[in-house]
């Protein structure tokens, strides 16, 4: 499995690069399984279930995409860590729950590495924290490869999801590690997140 760290990207650049990868994984099952990491400069992006009481105020300099993955709306920027893992789900034994189970445990050991409390919500995807959600999943299968994948936020500036319901959800807030650890960075997070990828995937 290739790792690649894209560092600060337009959500758009990303997009397409997993797009390309996407198509030649299934033309070729062959091809090496990569996870893509990067932040995203400023962006809002809706999945197959947002609807428009989702979207409340959102600055009309930032933009919004229409994507083609499971959940509602969400916000990602700097200080959020976005990981896309390009896989074929067969080659890891996966079923699509236990993707995205795996996805949500990554995160879920990550935080504990970091003294921190994560669990799953029985109604809810992602992952929580008795301060809110702190990690989103949210995936797009075809021929049993994986692209989209999860979002982590370390740092991110939360007024950006006052402006959405995130993922629908209106009774949970939005929370950060660096609302348990003052000061946390990515550059801090990423090492840990990215052990506990080699880990499951």
């Amino acid at each position: 499995m290739k790792i690649i760290d894209l560092g600060l990207t337009e959500y758009q650049q990303a997009l397409r690069l997993q797009k390309r990868i996407f198509s030649e994984k299934i033309r070729d099952s062959s091809v090496e399984d990569t996870v893509l990491i990067t932040e995203h400069f400023p962006v809002y992006t809706t999945g197959k279930t947002t609807s428009h009481e989702h979207l409340r105020e959102i600055p009309p300099d930032i933009p919004v995409y229409s994507i083609e993955r499971g959940g509602s709306v969400t916000f990602h920027g700097r200080g959020q860590i976005v990981v896309y893992p390009i896989i074929h789900l067969q080659g890891k034994k996966l079923s699509v729950k236990n993707f995205v189970w795996t996805l949500e445990e990554i995160m879920i050991e990550t935080l504990g590495e970091l003294g921190i409390n994560g669990y799953r919500n029985e109604k809810y995807r992602g992952v929580f924290t008795d301060r809110g959600k702190v990690g989103f999943v949210g995936v797009k299968i075809s021929r049993f490869v994986s692209y989209h994948g999860m979002s982590l936020n370390v740092d991110v500036d939360k007024s950006f999801f006052s402006r959405i319901i995130p993922c629908g959800i209106q009774d949970i807030p939005v929370a950060n590690i660096s609302d348990f650890i003052p000061g946390v960075t990515p550059q801090q997070v990423k090492p840990i997140l990215i052990e506990k990828i080699k880990k499951f995937l």
